[in-house]
């Protein structure tokens, strides 16, 4: 086993415990505070994984008690980059259905915008009292916002009636094929 940890850096080492899980815990090396966080958070949403729960992967252990679903959140904000915060909010309420992310306000207020928050709080719209209906009709119409910004310019391309015949255009289609302007533009390179 040495001959292994000469090969692999500590950090390498981590990794690898924090993809095998409870089975490197006495093998590799242990974890350092950080990556244990890591474990613990991962562990909270991915641990309720069914498939886990029928072949028997899940048990009890000697370790600090489960986190709260605002405490989850506080924890991924700290530890992971704000694209897999994302992915990890939208495993929870649409791969898991934990619907505390999106009914409970502290935590849906600390929530990224999103098109998969988004989805959530359209799916869980009937759970929510008053107070958290209305921060998630605020989320929502930031999302929206979002998207239409985005959408905009192809929209307003799409609508605006007859294209202009005077302007080039870079769809390379044989209607859109500009006989005069391609010849004035190559002729100069002609000898």
């Amino acid at each position: 086993m040495s001959e292994l940890n000469d090969l692999l850096t500590t950090r390498e080492l981590q990794r690898w415990g924090l993809i095998l899980g409870e089975a490197a815990e006495t093998t590799l090396c242990g974890l350092d505070d950080n990556a244990r966080q890591i474990d613990h958070a991962l562990e909270w949403l991915y641990g309720r994984d069914p498939e886990r729960l029928q072949r028997g992967e899940r048990s009890g252990g000697l370790g600090g008690s489960n986190l709260t679903t605002p405490e989850w959140i506080n924890s991924i904000h700290t530890l992971f980059p704000q694209q897999v915060i994302e992915r990890l909010e939208s495993d929870a309420v649409l791969r898991y259905g934990i619907e505390d992310v999106v009914t409970n306000l502290d935590v849906l207020e600390r929530m990224q915008p999103s098109e998969s928050l988004l989805r959530a709080v359209l799916h869980t719209k009937h759970l929510m009292n008053p107070e958290v209906l209305a921060a998630a009709r605020r989320i929502v119409c930031q999302v929206v916002e979002e998207i239409m910004a985005r959408l905009a310019k192809e929209v307003r391309q799409a609508f605006s009636g007859v294209r202009d015949r005077r302007r080039r255009s870079f769809i390379p289609l044989a209607r859109n094929f500009d006989f005069k302007s391609t010849l004035r533009a190559n002729l100069q390179h002609w000898h």
